[in-house]
């Protein structure tokens, strides 16, 4: 433990001396976990949105005009048989065309000239399934009946969002190496000016028999302590901004899909946190221990 104490006052007396050079540090990992942070906050949120869309997903089964009840009947127990369906709900063409007119609200006057005998929705059984991935085999399994128009899903929404989310994932991870090879090589050159200043301590720590770990300790604490400050610095800024984008767009916002809403933020920012902390910490790190690592030959 005094080692580890004497260590740490060592790396912190470093980076006061160095103030310049390890503002400069700081600056270029928050830029770097900024730029992942927003990427990766938008992952996210469309792996959130997903989440939920898929808690969601449903069949919308039309019937025809003519079904007879004992189409409807053999429908519904056919369905309810469906080892992929979790649940079946009918659904008259009068409720239907009166839940239209409640999402219409204040435009609901558009729907005036429509009855329940000339409404345009049919009849149709709402059908709740298990996975996004039995979808379409539902839908097909409906078609098949006697009395069915149609059976309609939305898994093309699905679809666009994992590709998206894919897409984010893939543009975070490069983001990342691209800005964090950044922040190790200015991290580098700050920590190379304190070791080049304690060059003949080293020499001297050397001769006189002290390890590797010893020596360049001091310089992985400094790294590590300038990517944590950094990690900080830069989830204080992607709270206020998400919290402000929280507060720009409310809560529930009418342009996801099926009227999802925004992540946590506390969900959010716990998982940045993390990926911050780790990530701060290993740039620093690692760019110290490439400058230190010189040092350490012969």
């Amino acid at each position: 433990m005094s080692t580890m104490k004497t260590f740490l006052t060592d790396s912190v007396n470093s980076i006061k001396r160095n103030s310049v050079m390890s503002v400069a540090s700081v600056f270029s990992v928050v830029c770097s976990l900024l730029v992942m942070g927003v990427i990766l906050a938008l992952t996210i949120n469309v792996t959130y949105i997903t989440d939920k869309i898929e808690d969601n997903l449903e069949v919308k089964v039309y019937l025809q005009d003519y079904a007879t009840a004992a189409q409807k009947d053999s429908i519904e127990l056919g369905l309810y048989s469906n080892e992929n369906v979790i649940s079946v709900r009918y659904e008259s063409k009068s409720q239907a065309l009166q839940n239209f007119k409640n999402t219409l609200e204040d435009s609901a006057y558009l729907l005036e000239g429509y009855t329940d005998e000339n409404s345009p929705i049919p009849d149709s059984f709402i059908v709740k399934v298990s996975s996004a991935e039995v979808l379409k085999g539902v839908s097909d399994y409906a078609k098949g009946y006697d009395g069915v128009k149609d059976a309609v899903y939305g898994k093309e929404t699905i679809d666009a969002l994992i590709r998206f989310n894919d897409f984010m994932t893939a543009l975070s991870v490069v983001a990342f190496f691209a800005m964090g090879a950044i922040s190790v090589l200015i991290i580098c050159n700050t920590i190379k000016m304190t070791v080049h200043s304690r060059s003949n301590d080293i020499h001297i720590m050397r001769y006189i028999g002290a390890t590797n770990f010893y020596i360049s300790c001091p310089f992985v604490i400094e790294g590590a302590l300038l990517g944590l400050i950094g990690a900080g610095i830069s989830l204080l800024i992607m709270r206020n901004l998400y919290y402000i984008l929280m507060g720009a767009m409310g809560s529930t916002l009418s342009i996801l899909p099926l009227g999802s809403s925004l992540a946590p933020v506390g969900m959010v920012m716990l998982r940045l946190a993390v990926a911050f902390v780790v990530s701060g910490i290993l740039l620093g790190s690692i760019g110290s221990m490439f400058s230190v690592r010189k040092y350490l030959k012969g």
